[in-house]
């Protein structure tokens, strides 16, 4: 390419170009590649800051304790299976396979302090393995964990334990997957269950189930589990749901163990009626958007055109557009249930037109069901449908942290390699409460594994110790360093 065509047709530039940047900053190098058979680097220097965490916590003597699948554990013991997946997850790993990466790494051996690591025909194999009550002991050595970083965790968490929950149809493309089965939608799917808690970020469940479950079944005994778990550390407790978990049982748990409750109703008719007869002085407006201060009009941005309304009316479409919303409260008694609680509806009026023409404007309502007293009927409602960020914990787990996956074609085996991305997940969760920066806890997983797993080390095998020398031109370096520093400092066990 000519240097005219290489600085373009506009005099003004090429002048510019040529005096300021008179070649591309990338520049054709000579590279040549070669084997190392002595390296001892690994693009996973940052696993040895969470394999010092899970040392702290004494995940594997729990494991070992829980887990009795192998009749001798030769040479390697159930946790050593556990955190072979474990540590493929959290290092990016999509599939079983993928922990061939580890396992013909030296430095990530030199890591671990290991001689080998489970070959993924082995890995799988050990989750077939597991039985009910083997899910149950595994839940187990999860929550003793778990426990050991309440008791460590700063106080200000320990003020609400906000329980959400939520399933997920995970579809499934494989034939042969044992206890599939066709989900609501037509889907050929399982459909798992989880609760997560809002203030730590952490997973508290998470079971694998047949596609054809309703959300709801299993949700009593989950919510119980949760309830039991969180009661010594928390000092108040709420659960949040959608419309699938407004059931009387889990209601009637609520009131059992004195926690609060916020679920969505279905719209049905005799809700709607109740809604209708209510005089118009019990409607108060709502603002859109979330609960913030008024911004001054000098500090206002400028309000985006949405396009999608202009489109729809360019072309013809009916297009619903929502015009204004209100809130009130009336008392309502479910069935089964021994007493009434606050039903707080939400009222919008929505016009529906088609190019420019009003077709209709009517009101539609919303329902949300809770026995909070305290509090306006605005604030219980924005509360409620802040259990969507829900959604979005199920989406980074099913291809964030790709817990998912479901590899094996037993339901099973797929429900153990859920819960192993359960505790990779809170191991993320964990380390943000105990030796990481706080703002962490949101990070996606993306974001997680490129600042604080993909930093390039050095493994050094010295005469008492293994030394991991990250990188020093890694963005955060030095926040793996301090992390480090903060978990040899722990006294967890």
């Amino acid at each position: 390419m000519n240097d005219k065509k290489s600085r373009g047709s506009d005099p003004a530039r090429a002048e510019i170009v040529s005096r300021y940047s008179p070649e591309p900053v990338f520049k054709n190098t000579a590279i040549k590649i070669e084997i190392d058979k002595n390296s001892n680097a690994t693009p996973y220097g940052g696993l040895a800051l969470f394999h010092a965490l899970v040392e702290q916590l004494g995940l594997a003597e729990d494991i070992n304790d829980q887990l009795t699948l192998l009749k001798i554990p030769l040479p390697y013991w159930e946790s050593d299976h556990v955190l072979t997946h474990v540590y493929n997850l959290l290092c990016g790993g999509t599939c079983i396979e993928d922990i061939a990466n580890l396992q013909n790494s030296e430095a990530v051996k030199r890591i671990l302090g290991a001689d080998a690591i489970p070959d993924p025909t082995t890995a799988g194999d050990f989750l077939r393995r597991f039985k009910d009550k083997d899910l149950e002991g595994f839940q187990g050595a999860i929550d003793a964990a778990r426990v050991r970083v309440w008791k460590k965790m700063p106080r200000e968490l320990k003020d609400r334990a906000t329980i959400d929950l939520d399933s997920h149809v995970r579809e499934m493309s494989g034939d042969c997957k044992e206890g599939a089965d066709f989900s609501y939608n037509g889907q050929w799917s399982y459909h798992p269950l989880l609760a997560t808690l809002k203030e730590t970020g952490e997973c508290l469940r998470v079971i694998n189930r047949s596609g054809n479950k309703a959300s709801q079944d299993g949700a009593e005994k989950m919510l119980r589990e949760c309830l039991d778990l969180t009661e010594p550390y928390f000092k108040e407790r709420i659960w949040r749901g959608d419309t699938a978990f407004y059931d009387h049982r889990l209601i009637n748990l609520s009131e059992e163990r004195g926690v609060q409750f916020v679920v969505c109703v279905d719209t049905m008719g005799n809700l709607v009626d109740q809604a209708q007869k209510l005089p118009e002085a019990a409607w108060k407006p709502m603002q859109w958007g979330s609960e913030k201060k008024p911004v001054p009009p000098e500090k206002q941005r400028r309000k985006r055109i949405n396009y999608r309304n202009l489109k729809a009316k360019e072309r013809g479409y009916k297009n619903l557009e929502p015009l204004e919303q209100a809130v009130a409260e009336f008392e309502y008694k479910p069935t089964q249930c021994p007493k009434s609680y606050r039903m707080i509806v939400r009222r919008v009026n929505i016009r529906e037109t088609q190019g420019q023409k009003v077709l209709f404007t009517g009101y539609r309502y919303y329902f949300v069901l809770t026995n909070i007293r305290r509090g306006s009927a605005e604030r219980i409602v924005r509360f409620g449908y802040k259990r969507c960020d829900i959604e979005n914990d199920i989406e980074q787990m099913e291809n964030g942290v790709v817990a998912m996956k479901m590899p094996t074609g037993e339901l099973l085996a797929n429900g153990a390699f859920l819960m192993m991305g359960e505790l990779a997940w809170n191991l993320k969760a964990w380390s943000s409460i105990l030796i990481l920066p706080k703002e962490t806890r949101v990070w996606e997983w993306k974001r997680f594994r490129y600042a604080l797993m993909y930093a390039g080390a050095k493994v050094i095998r010295q005469a008492r110790r293994i030394v991991a020398k990250i990188s020093e031109g890694h963005r955060y370096a030095d926040e793996i360093f301090r992390a480090m520093n903060r978990v040899a400092a722990l006294r967890l066990t």
